[in-house]
């Protein structure tokens, strides 16, 4: 897979601030429950040095959290094996994983559906289809807002 132009460090594309997250071997847990989907995003999280952990529902996301810390989730939000609002509540609720940042992956991004997920205190989102670009984007957003 040909690396996006954000992933080469260009200057112009990556904050100065933002540009250890690729330095660095950064932790993430991708939840999604498209296999495909899931196989890309851990390809292009790992071609781009992140050590990635996934999970194809929310119950084994939570016992791979319980195995292993994460600096970060990519958290698909239409996962039909347990109720969004549980798993949210559960990783706010869990000290270990009450800090830690999350993007949620939306794949019906109407107002509607940003709005309930809003209240639930996500703040970060990335809606289907996507680009590894702007997927790049929004880990640097997510990444360097939640170090400030």
């Amino acid at each position: 897979m040909a690396r996006s132009k954000l992933a080469r460090s260009d200057p112009v594309l990556i904050p100065k601030q933002a540009r250890k997250y690729f330095k660095m071997n950064r932790r993430v847990l991708v939840v999604e429950a498209d296999k495909t989907l899931r196989q890309m995003l851990a390809t292009i999280l790992d071609d781009n040095g992140f050590e990635v952990t996934t999970a194809n529902d929310n119950i084994v996301a939570l016992e791979r959290l319980q195995q292993q810390a994460v600096d970060f989730i990519l958290l698909d939000m239409l996962i039909p094996s347990a109720d969004n609002v549980e798993i949210w509540a559960r990783l706010r609720a869990n000290p270990a994983t009450k800090d830690v940042p999350v993007m949620v992956i939306i794949a019906d991004p109407t107002e509607k559906n940003i709005e309930q997920v809003s209240h639930l205190g996500v703040h970060h989102f990335l809606p289907k289809p996507f680009t590894e670009d702007e997927l790049l984007l929004k880990i640097l957003t997510l990444l360097t807002e939640s170090s400030m």
